[in-house]
């Protein structure tokens, strides 16, 4: 579960602005979503409101670029300082901060991490227990790049000798973070470290509006009952499409040995691990897989039953953008089982009609299968409903004079329980919507 998220100095964050989880003492229905863990209460759903512009999406793509900088490095940022709050001199010349205190395995551990153009400046790792918070290590980079670095013996195994330490101090890069090298390459070192390197690497996703699942073949394939759900869901929502099949074809003809070379090297190189591909062949998402010394190429092929119970496939190209978008979201809700997920998702209503996607979020939030987090942004005000979500699972974003956005809950305001909040945002009562100047005043003719 994430706790909580923190950005300061970056895209249009200012001053240190958080977004939490946590549930409000004002808030008393659907105590489903409410998940305990330790000495901590989150929630399993939040919905993020705000104008265009507002920084909705800034918030994303701030954790976005935090899990990218541990699962890889800063290096892998393209200008790193260029992401600055550009509206303050002051702020211009600061650094960037960024944090987020999250579960795992009934674990709450906090991450820090301060960084400029050129370096990793700070970087913590901690656990919050309940009165107090525990370092488990602490890494500080000075202007001539040398590094420090501290641990908690506490939290560390017995092969993190001084010796060690040293040669990590050699060969830590200033734009590495300590957790990914200890925690991908030294996960027997610390459990805690290693707990936290997969949270961000195996648990922590974010999707982008225009992201793909280019596994979904492979997925599919491999896992018979999340077929079986997905064969379920599809004809519920009447998009069209009556089932998916899979099709599994060897790759042997020299045709297709060139077409997908370079698939084919990579999928060589990670023995069943699925490699996306849009070539033209399928019209449409594929994998190409090394298995048992073969190669496969994995297929979508949607099914859809006509009028005299005849079924016809097509290719997965032919199918509308929402249906595309629809399928394509099926292991997000598939993998929300898990509790150890969070997802993420940047304009969760991307191509999907209103009534649809409110038709998800219900199911979604009556479901007590499911146990891990949905966080995501839109725009689309039919979801503001209290059978759905709790007011503090609503959040709105919103700038102020100085141009940098401000985040808060909807429980900030007091909202009875049977108050019909799409009414009211959509009337500005809580902010967050675009205040539009006269329409006369653009002059179109």
């Amino acid at each position: 579960m994430l706790l909580r998220f923190i950005a300061e100095n970056i895209f249009s964050f200012k001053e240190a602005t958080e977004f939490n989880t946590f549930p409000s003492s004002k808030s008393k229905n659907h105590e489903l979503h409410k998940v305990s863990i330790g000495h901590a209460t989150a929630l399993r759903m939040s919905a993020i409101y705000g104008a265009n512009g507002a920084g909705k999406s800034n918030l994303i793509s701030a954790m976005s670029l935090l899990r990218e900088i541990v699962r890889y490095d800063l290096s892998s940022i393209v200008n790193p300082g260029e992401l600055r709050f550009i509206f303050s001199n002051e702020f211009k010349n600061k650094s960037i901060e960024l944090a987020v205190e999250f579960s795992i395995n009934e674990m709450i551990l906090y991450y820090y991490i301060e960084f400029n153009n050129e370096r990793i400046i700070s970087e913590r790792l901690s656990q919050s227990l309940k009165t107090h918070d525990e370092s488990i290590f602490a890494r500080n980079t000075n202007i001539n790049s040398e590094i420090d670095i501290t641990f908690n013996q506490k939290y560390i195994s017995e092969k993190i000798t001084p010796e060690f330490k040293d040669a990590i101090i050699r060969i830590l890069r200033p734009e590495q973070s300590l957790l990914r090298l200890l925690g991908k390459y030294y996960p027997s070192y610390s459990g805690a470290i290693s707990t936290a390197y997969f949270w961000f690497d195996k648990c922590f996703i974010v999707v982008e509006p225009n992201s793909t699942s280019d596994n979904l073949p492979h997925l599919l394939h491999s896992n018979p009952d999340f077929l079986k759900m997905v064969n379920e869901k599809l004809p519920l929502l009447k998009t069209g499409v009556d089932n998916i099949v899979i099709n599994v074809e060897e790759l042997v003809s020299q045709e297709a040995q060139t077409l997908y070379k370079s698939e084919i090297e990579q999928a060589k190189k990670a023995p069943g691990v699925p490699i996306g591909t849009n070539k033209t062949a399928y019209d449409g998402i594929a994998n190409i897989v090394y298995e048992n010394d073969k190669l496969y190429i994995k297929h979508l092929s949607p099914q859809h039953r006509l009028a005299d119970g005849h079924i016809e496939s097509t290719p997965y190209a032919f199918e509308s953008e929402g249906t595309r978008r629809l399928i394509e979201l099926m292991p997000i809700f598939y993998l929300l089982r898990n509790p150890n997920k969070v997802f993420v998702i940047d304009e969760i209503e991307c191509s999907i009609h209103p009534i649809m996607i409110k038709e998800l979020m219900h199911a979604i939030s009556d479901s007590s299968i499911i146990k891990g987090q949905l966080i995501f942004t839109t725009h689309e005000s039919c979801l503001l409903d209290q059978r759905i979500f709790r007011p503090d699972e609503i959040w709105f974003a919103q700038k102020d004079t100085d141009q940098a956005t401000q985040l808060y809950p909807l429980s900030d305001f007091n909202i009875h329980n049977t108050a019909n909040i799409e009414n009211g945002y959509l009337q500005g009562r809580y902010g967050g919507i675009p205040f539009l100047s006269n329409i006369n005043d653009l002059n179109w003719e």
